[in-house]
């Protein structure tokens, strides 16, 4: 109860300071907007998966954008103010206290990922449907979640280095490239598919097309054959919920070790 208490502690502690701070709009807002509007232009007269392709990327950049952050820049931000030695000093680990964070920022993902689609539907005309919004939902939710689960796992490298904004604008960019959510990763070079396959999001992506009605030339198509797309679906759910698992667990030990050498050391507050 004291851990989840610190973590609902810091999930408000976020809001707030997301509420307070506009600066946080323009990237994690109002960017993934101008990313899907020049993308929707780009494709213009284009249907069905192409459309679905840049709405979806968009919504997808919004989403990684909030979650990265929330581990790369709180860690940062506390050695900029001086009181990352005093949230490692109280009784909650501090993974507890960095979820929370990751928390507020996922929802802030999902509300803005499900706003860019209702905007492109209904503002933009753009032409998409949904064939099972239920199961659409369901992939939508779990691939934030396992979002939110591999920034946890970035956020442990955070705490031990004082380059933690070079490493999260590093990182933002690879992970569209190689979840494929503005293009097919069958068209990327062939090494790069263990990347992409290793990659939570990628099967979660995978499935959100499907249960819209798409079956793009992804995961399955390009790689390991066809199958049907009830079949693909379960398929791809199953391996995003055991990934995300996977990758709290990992996120937990690292922060077991990060967080006794970060006490060994001592030197966390030079900037």
């Amino acid at each position: 109860m004291p851990r989840l208490r610190a973590m609902k502690a810091a999930f408000e502690h976020q809001a707030r300071h997301f509420l307070a701070d506009p600066g946080w709009i323009i990237p994690n807002i109002i960017a993934p907007f101008v990313i899907t509007l020049v993308a929707l232009l780009l494709y213009g007269s284009r249907e069905g998966p192409v459309v679905m392709y840049a709405v979806l990327g968009g919504g997808m950049m919004g989403m990684w954008g909030n979650t990265l952050y929330a581990s790369g820049f709180s860690i940062q931000s506390e050695r900029w103010w001086g009181t990352l030695e005093s949230t490692l000093s109280v009784p909650a680990p501090l993974i507890w206290i960095i979820a929370g964070r990751t928390l507020w920022n996922a929802l802030i993902g999902i509300i803005n990922g499900l706003a860019i689609l209702v905007i492109a539907v209904f503002v933009l005309k753009a032409p998409i449907t949904v064939d099972n919004l239920p199961l659409f939902l369901l992939a939508f939710l779990l691939t934030l979640l396992s979002l939110a689960a591999l920034g946890l796992v970035f956020s442990s490298a955070f705490v031990l280095t004082r380059q933690a904004g070079v490493l999260t604008n590093g990182l933002e960019f690879p992970i569209y490239v190689a979840t494929g959510c503005m293009f097919p990763i069958a068209i990327l070079p062939l090494w790069s598919a263990p990347l992409s396959l290793s990659l939570a999001p990628s099967w979660g992506i995978d499935a959100i097309r499907i249960a819209a009605g798409y079956n793009p030339q992804g995961l399955w198509d390009g790689y390991l054959g066809y199958l049907d797309p009830v079949w693909s679906y379960l398929i791809d759910i199953g391996v995003v919920v055991l990934m995300g698992l996977a990758y709290v667990a990992m996120a937990f030990y690292l922060f077991k070790v990060v967080d006794r050498r970060a006490r060994s050391d001592g030197s966390l507050g030079r900037v």
